[in-house]
């Protein structure tokens, strides 16, 4: 009798990387269908499991992406980022034209507060300087022009004096975000009854 031949310790290790490079594969299409789904179906939630669906798609998609064409996701962003660092400098004008725009904007500025322009050409340069502002202060600042802080510390020292709180300013500006700048029903119908008394 003879005793069925025993794999080598090379074979084995060999079979079972084998069997773990097809389990990768298989979760990592499996999470590729899966976590869009899973995250699409109700309740729909930003949550700490629609974190973990996404981070699992990403991975799985680099992963998969990696298999086939032998660079992953980030292997193909960090070789671009190292080839050109400056890639977004690119797309900057030459010095010339940032010289001649300086020129232009402070042309504009003077002309804003000389006043030597009116009405609708007046408003148009007022739009093109608030266009000028980086994107990311026209978002955080939103609509509010020069002086708003004063603005607003004036009306915080009137409520004071008035006797309101500090609570009550809150909700008077939570209540102008939820309105969009609107007035409170109550205050609206007390102001047609005085009206119509």
């Amino acid at each position: 009798m003879s005793s069925p031949q025993q794999p080598s310790p090379n074979d084995l290790h060999s079979q079972r990387e084998a069997d773990y490079e097809r389990f990768k594969t298989a979760a990592a299409y499996t999470f590729l269908v899966v976590s869009p789904v899973l995250i699409a179906l109700p309740p729909r939630k930003l949550d700490n499991l629609t974190v973990l669906l996404t981070g699992a798609f990403c991975i799985s998609a680099n992963h998969l992406t990696h298999q086939r064409t032998g660079r992953s996701i980030v292997d193909r962003i960090e070789a671009r980022i190292a080839s050109n660092p400056i890639s977004a400098m690119n797309d900057l004008p030459s010095e010339r034209a940032r010289e001649i725009q300086a020129q232009l904007k402070a042309a504009r500025d003077a002309q804003i507060r000389d006043r030597t322009v009116v009405g609708e050409e007046l408003e148009r340069l007022k739009t093109r300087q608030e266009h000028d502002k980086p994107a990311l202060e026209r978002i955080w600042m939103g609509e509010e022009t020069e002086g708003w802080r004063e603005r607003r510390m004036k009306e915080e020292q009137k409520a004071l004096e008035e006797g309101k709180g500090y609570g009550d300013l809150i909700k008077q500006h939570i209540w102008d975000v939820w309105t969009w700048g609107g007035q409170k029903e109550g205050a609206k119908e007390g102001a047609e009854e005085g009206k119509s008394s």
